[in-house]
């Protein structure tokens, strides 16, 4: 599968003009005078060179590097898990804040960005990923924020992230992300495969919270939209707003899966000792497996998850 579009890249003549499009509304336009992008929210940001000095947040970061682009900055935390994370060299670069609620406007300044790039969902009305409320001002005010639409599934995104970081300087071409892109297509074809001769397995992705189980409408996160067009079956849930179905402790099996999947940070929540859950065929059956979805739009981060993923669905069987 191709995993992301090479769309074009900056013409460095001078005088010259070039302007690119996702095909969702995003777009950058860049000539000898000014650059432009048109992000998630439809908003223009118009700046008079190519932006330079960029702040990622956690989330965008690792797309950057893969892509040759390192930041001056980083906001917020990732749901990268650390193994993943080994993967990015970050030294050199500035942590403006370690969680998504003490963004610091002084060491944003510090830094002097010429442009912000977050990721945007249109979950609940629309929301950054790391800059919330009063933070979005505040970031506003030091330098324009690009918002990167994630919620049309996972090759929207990676085509709207190749079309705003190849616009900024980056290119696929660089070791990390096509070395990535070939390890990535060889596990799709492993899952293709697998996914073929599992047409009775069904799979869900849980987080447990203290008040509910929480089964994610797998279309939204970007491995699970991968996994769907592969032809992984997933649970079918009832979702009142597209992202999100909850289950009771009383009863958390009401969507059945043969798989369940839980989110690294989440695998030792207390919990998941819930007697009512224990006695879910799944987990009884040792199906249970840790694995993110919401991996983030970094190649590494997708193909880390893709492989413990595959490792798992191979191994299971129908036990609803």
């Amino acid at each position: 599968m191709a995993v992301a579009v090479a769309l074009s890249t900056v013409l460095a003549a001078c005088g010259t003009s070039t302007t690119d499009t996702t095909g969702d509304g995003e777009a950058w336009t860049y000539d000898s005078e000014a650059w432009t992008y048109v992000d998630a929210r439809g908003q223009q940001i118009s700046l008079d060179k190519i932006p330079e000095r960029i702040v990622a947040t956690a989330d965008t970061a690792p797309v950057l590097l893969e892509y040759g682009v390192v930041p001056v900055g980083i906001i917020g935390f990732s749901r990268l898990d650390e193994s993943t994370l080994n993967a990015f060299d970050f030294s050199g670069i500035a942590h403006v804040s370690e969680t998504d609620t003490d963004i610091s406007a002084e060491k944003l300044l510090a830094v002097n960005p010429d442009l912000v790039i977050d990721i945007w969902s249109s979950y609940n009305g629309g929301n950054f990923g790391s800059i919330w409320g009063d933070d979005i001002a505040r970031v506003e005010e030091v330098a324009p924020i690009a918002g990167v639409k994630i919620t049309d599934g996972a090759q929207a995104a990676l085509d709207s992230f190749s079309s705003l970081v190849q616009g900024i300087g980056g290119t696929d071409t660089s070791p990390v992300y096509a070395a990535k892109r070939e390890e990535l297509s060889a596990l799709g074809d492993r899952v293709r495969e697998l996914a073929a001769a599992r047409t009775n397995i069904s799979v869900a992705y849980v987080i447990p919270l203290e008040s509910s189980l929480d089964y994610a409408v797998p279309g939204w996160t970007p491995l699970g939209s991968i996994l769907e067009t592969m032809g992984v079956e997933f649970a079918k849930l009832d979702s009142e707003d597209g992202f999100w179905a909850s289950a009771s402790w009383e009863e958390p099996g009401i969507f059945p899966a043969d798989l369940v999947l839980i989110p690294p940070t989440w695998s030792d929540a207390p919990e998941l000792d819930s007697p009512t859950f224990t006695r879910l065929p799944s987990v009884v059956s040792g199906q249970v497996a840790s694995v993110e979805l919401r991996t983030g739009y970094s190649l590494t981060g997708i193909t880390e998850q893709m492989k413990r993923f595959a490792d798992v669905y191979e191994k299971s069987g129908n036990v609803t």
